[in-house]
C-alpha cells in the first residue's frame, strides 16, 4: 500500500475464549491498541483472540456467528483498547 494513501477503516472480531463470546470493534484504521489490550489480557491469565476483520460490521458478525457458534457481546465489554 502506497504511505500516502489513507488507510481504510475496518472492524476487528475480538473472542473471548474462556467465556465463549466475541464482539466487533470499531471501526478503526489499525489494530495497535488492540493488540496491546491482548497482552495485558494475557498477563492476566485470560484467552482473548482476534478473528477475522471485514468492512462491514453487520456481514463480518453474521459470518463470524455462523462458522464459530459464539453468542456477540456489545463492543468494548471484553477488552478495552489501551494507548
Amino acid at each position: 500500500m502506497d504511505e500516502d494513501e489513507p488507510k481504510r477503516p475496518f472492524f476487528l472480531i475480538v473472542i473471548d475464549e474462556d467465556r465463549g463470546v466475541f464482539s466487533v470493534e470499531g471501526p478503526m484504521v489499525e489494530d495497535r491498541f488492540w493488540q496491546s489490550a491482548a497482552r495485558k489480557a494475557h498477563e492476566q491469565r485470560r484467552r482473548i483472540v482476534f478473528g477475522p476483520t471485514g468492512a462491514d460490521r453487520e456481514l463480518l458478525a453474521a459470518e463470524f456467528r455462523r462458522s464459530r457458534k459464539l453468542a456477540g457481546v456489545p463492543p468494548g465489554t471484553i477488552v478495552r483498547p489501551v494507548g
